[in-house]
């Protein structure tokens, strides 16, 4: 199915959308990507939630569809991130939030406005501890963006996070990181510093302030935002549950037929038909 797109104004930037609206569906969710991914990781979403919610989706201002529409002159810190988020769910008004791995960060703070339309959030792939292995990532990642050194980059990338992608994923997921422009990189480059910097105790006003449903999924085999790390949010969000997905690292339904299978098993429990 061909989307309907258009370019939403958000303060200073604009930001490209893809709807996936289908006949006599009501329920809607906005998907929230990753650092550096686009709409294109949602690509399994779309088609394995095909007509049982409408899917919107959007790119961050440096990246994807929204970079031909925005001058960089800046990097853009979380907070305005979130703003953006904000702004599309009181546009859209979706029922359903879903974010996968640091856009988890940007959708619980946009949860702590409590908006009035979204009923449940799933988020993915994501926990507020950083691991061992989470801070050797970051930390060469950020050294290797700081150099230019794009192509080693991507190679990092598949060989840490993206350790569980077939290989076909992996070598697009080389194409699009090495290809990035160094205004791209330089908000990488920013994003990690935001990271490396946040502790457990930052987050603990934002959840406090969380009244919608929440669903956390992660990977048994994942090493860097682990299915045990995030479980320990309970103690600061009432309402909110876990799953994990067995067979899986941090990607997910990108990573082989059963997770894919388990997850969106997952989902349509909590996405109404």
């Amino acid at each position: 199915m061909k989307p309907e797109s258009e370019v939403v104004h958000v303060g200073d930037w604009r930001v490209y959308i893809e709807k996936y609206i289908y006949p006599d569906v009501k329920e809607t969710v906005i998907c929230v990507n990753g650092a550096l991914s686009t709409t294109l990781a949602f690509r399994n979403c779309v088609r394995n939630l095909k007509d049982k919610v409408n899917v919107i989706l959007f790119d961050l201002p440096f990246i994807g569809g929204s970079r031909e529409h925005n001058t960089l002159t800046r990097p853009i810190p979380k907070a305005e991130e979130v703003e953006i988020l904000k702004h599309l769910i009181e546009l859209y008004k979706p029922e359903y939030l879903l974010s996968v791995s640091w856009g988890g960060l940007a959708t619980l703070m946009a949860l702590a406005s409590q908006p009035s339309s979204v009923l449940k959030a799933v988020v993915t792939s994501f926990s507020t501890r950083v691991t061992p292995a989470m801070e050797m990532y970051i930390s060469r990642a950020k050294q290797l963006l700081d150099e230019g050194r794009n192509d080693e980059v991507a190679t990092l990338l598949n060989n840490e996070v993206g350790k569980y992608l077939p290989s076909i994923l992996k070598r697009a997921n080389h194409h699009h990181i090495s290809s990035l422009d160094h205004d791209t990189y330089r908000q990488a480059s920013f994003h990690i510093d935001q990271i490396s910097r946040l502790k457990e105790e930052d987050y603990i006003d934002i959840f406090h302030n969380i009244k919608t449903p929440l669903v956390f999924i992660n990977g048994d085999l994942d090493e860097y935002t682990t299915a045990e790390d995030i479980r320990h949010i309970a103690n600061h969000i009432e309402n909110c549950e876990f799953a994990t997905v067995p067979q899986a690292g941090h990607f997910l339904d990108m990573e082989n037929r059963t997770a894919s299978q388990h997850l969106y098993g997952i989902l349509t429990n909590h996405f109404a038909a």
